[in-house]
């Protein structure tokens, strides 16, 4: 865990892309929600700026004015380094998926290997399990930030689940 920083904030993608981009409707309750947050620090991961960039680089409509205005409020937040601390968190949060929803063979070893493919044993049905979703929550259990989401759908919410992180998670 990082000790260097300060109580603060981690947006995930679908949060921070509301925050920079005007033009989304869900722009202003989500900047009135982080308004609130008071004197907490807020970061972005390099993941969700990945996110966002890839999403303004294939958008149908090709509108400049517009991504420079994402680009720029995208600047205004530190993003944090995934470094090798990072796979500590991931590779515990990982494990606890892979414990909890993989089937295993005779031997007991696990029969799958994408955190995609894991499905529901009772259901049969997809978690619908992110990996890049993995990485941003690693990312917020290494620094010991709040996480904030959108996101509660099943996928997400058993990532939060197996870092033992509902406690740190904010739903807007």
């Amino acid at each position: 865990m990082n000790a260097g920083i300060e109580e603060g904030y981690l947006l995930d993608t679908n949060v921070a892309s509301a925050v920079f981009d005007k033009g989304r409707p869900d722009h202003s309750t989500v900047r009135n929600n982080l308004e609130q947050l008071g004197e907490g620090i807020v970061y972005i991961c390099p993941i969700s700026i990945g996110e966002i960039e890839y999403g303004l680089k294939v958008a149908p409509s090709v509108d400049l004015d517009r991504q420079l205005v994402v680009r720029d409020a995208m600047a205004q937040y530190e993003c944090l380094d995934i470094s090798r601390h990072t796979s500590e968190p991931y590779s515990e949060i990982r494990a606890n998926l892979f414990k909890k929803y993989s089937p295993t063979d005779s031997r007991k070893r696990l029969t799958m290997r994408r955190v995609e493919d894991l499905i529901e044993p009772t259901t049969g049905k997809e978690l619908g399990i992110d990996e890049r979703d993995l990485w941003i929550v690693s990312t917020a259990v290494e620094y010991n930030l709040v996480f904030i989401t959108r996101d509660q759908q099943g996928g997400m919410k058993r990532i939060i689940e197996a870092a033992n992180y509902t406690f740190r998670t904010l739903y807007w």
